[in-house]
């Protein structure tokens, strides 16, 4: 043991013999108190931190948050971030760090900062958590650049959730090399748009003040799967689904995939609600029955059953970053099997009930209830939406999925539409099963008109506009009750009841108003599922600016609506 101590000793000797010149300012990093044993309750001896805790104790660099905790798993704020590193670059070059005491607290730090050019810019809430990314770029000029010499070999793109592109890409390179980062400690991801916490803060200030507690690794250049090596080895996972009437007349065709190989599947919700039978035909051809498990109208996605046992399936993840190369796989227009590559702009886009991961992948009609494959081959979400054209596409992430899928019984689609009707107080009672739309939203109803076979309802716009989501709320109602749009901007039932429904920008008396229009069919029969992936993107929610109408006619803004009005005879 003293042999191995002498050694230690010798290696540090002669790594600090070795560095150069500048690196003299490390000599004003010193202890400054002792870290008794157990002085925080919340930081055992075995944790990976417990270590630079103690160092960041010692040196007076970060404290803990009173006498007795560190709350090691508490986010770090902006400001505090341009605190530490502004303290680190004062000790290094100055031998202290003293700032005045103002207000806000956190200004001298700021103006040392921006005059030291540890950071360039302002930022617009400085006590909100600051991500992983920020911190970064705020610590990588936290000290002189020659005090950051490179240990480690990491090529340009090695670490696989950082863009060379995006701006804090250099930064997050020049901390890695010198060892002061190092990432999730098996794949050296960095997740740059996670927010930080003080155990890792407390191992980085350390690292930046003591090189002898910097980290020496490689990173095995990172190279993902190209959109053909996805097809290949994805696509026996997902299959053409098929959605049949009691006529066994199809309905729609749409995408699916299996998750497990007892045949647990994912699809989307409006392709399976209402209908008679489903069949899913595998990559290969062969066609296996369908039964239901369970349905989200909020996302638009149904948790299913692939009859059948040891089916091809496809592993999941929930880890998704801003950046991320994603390929969407599906069978659009109920053609052959197709794979478009994207990127990922948002992990969690919230403008709809569920979350959504929006992407540049392209998704069109026919892919709904598709896969959202990273370039690992890993599915990240199931694709239920987009745009015009396909691009932005939503997807409802795999981690939501968690919600939904579980233990219970699968029900041929007859059983389970016959055993899940929807909910007689909250329809309209003498438009049964047509959600009423004061009920589901509580927005107040400012009249009705009966003409013939049809009634329209009128609503009070500005409490529409002024509410979370309204609109989004009916339309999930809406689908819960088995209407979608089919054509021309009607919502008409999977299940063939009579009605259908209309939503236009109108008044009553003179006051704003939103009119649910509906009206008795004289079919029978809908003639087909919605197959368009971009279903909830039709249905924009109202903003405080005006109606969202997005070239689609569902709501139509007053310059627009009068030959609809007429057509229609709604005063």
């Amino acid at each position: 043991m003293k042999k191995r101590l002498l050694s230690l000793i010798t290696a540090a000797a002669l790594m600090v013999g070795m560095l150069p010149a500048a690196f003299a300012g490390y000599e004003n990093f010193t202890s400054k108190t002792t870290y008794p044993a157990g002085q925080f309750t919340d930081v055992p001896s075995t944790e990976w931190y417990a270590q630079n805790v103690q160092a960041a104790y010692e040196y007076k660099l970060v404290d803990g948050v009173n006498a007795t905790q560190f709350k090691p798993n508490s986010n770090l704020t902006i400001a505090q971030a341009i605190k530490l590193a502004a303290c680190l670059h004062s000790i290094y070059v100055n031998g202290s760090a003293d700032f005045d005491k103002v207000r806000p607290w956190y200004q001298p730090y700021v103006t040392y900062a921006l005059e030291n050019g540890i950071i360039n810019t302002t930022y617009v809430n400085y006590d909100q958590p600051a991500t992983r990314a920020q911190f970064a770029s705020i610590f990588a000029n936290a000290l002189p650049e020659d005090a950051l010499t490179a240990i480690n070999d990491i090529a340009d793109g090695a670490i696989a959730d950082v863009d060379m592109s995006a701006g804090y890409a250099a930064d997050v390179y020049r901390l890695y090399r010198a060892g002061v980062l190092t990432g999730s400690p098996s794949t050296h991801d960095f997740k740059p748009n996670t927010n930080i916490r003080r155990s890792e803060v407390a191992a980085i200030v350390t690292r930046m003040a003591k090189p002898d507690l910097r980290q020496s690794f490689t990173i095995e250049a990172h190279v993902g799967m190209t959109a053909d090596e996805v097809f290949s080895a994805c696509v026996p996972a997902i299959f053409k689904l098929y959605a049949y009437d009691y006529k066994n007349n199809i309905l729609g065709i749409g995408s699916g995939v299996v998750l497990s190989a007892r045949g647990d599947a994912v699809t989307c919700g409006h392709l399976v609600n209402g209908v008679y039978r489903l069949v899913a035909e595998m990559y290969d051809g062969t066609k296996r029955e369908v039964t239901i498990y369970n349905f989200d109208a909020d996302a638009d996605i149904a948790h299913i059953r692939v009859v059948g046992s040891t089916l091809p399936y496809l592993g999941v993840t929930t880890e998704v970053e801003k950046g991320d190369t994603v390929y969407a796989l599906g069978y659009p227009g109920g053609g052959a099997a197709t794979v478009t590559t994207g990127k990922v702009t948002d992990p969690e886009n919230d403008d709809y009930l569920a979350p959504m991961i929006e992407s540049t992948a392209q998704v069109i009609s026919g892919n709904s209830g598709g896969a959202l494959i990273n370039d690992e081959g890993k599915v990240v979400g199931i694709t239920v939406s987009s745009h015009s054209g396909g691009v932005p596409s939503y997807s409802v992430p795999i981690r939501y999925l968690n919600n939904l899928i579980g233990d219970g019984t699968a029900y041929s689609p007859g059983e389970y539409n016959r055993n899940h009707k929807p909910d007689a107080s909250r329809c309209y009672s003498k438009h049964y099963p047509v959600p009423d739309f004061g009920m589901v939203t509580g927005v107040t109803l400012l009249g009705t008109i009966r003409e013939g076979t049809t009634t329209t309802y009128y609503y009070d716009r500005e409490e529409v506009e002024a509410g979370d989501k309204i609109l989004l709320r009916y339309y999930a109602a809406l689908g819960e009750n088995t209407f979608y749009q089919f054509t021309g901007g009607s919502f008409t039932s999977s299940s063939t009841y009579p009605y259908s429904v209309k939503l236009y920008e109108t008044s009553y008396d003179g006051i704003p108003a939103i009119s649910v229009v509906v009206s008795s069919n004289s079919f029978a029969s809908i003639g087909g599922l919605p197959q368009t992936a971009d279903f909830l993107c039709r249905n924009l929610c109202i903003t405080p600016n005006g109606m969202k109408a997005d070239g689609h006619e569902t709501y139509l803004r007053p310059k627009h609506r009068k030959n609809r009005e007429k057509q229609e005879k709604i005063k």
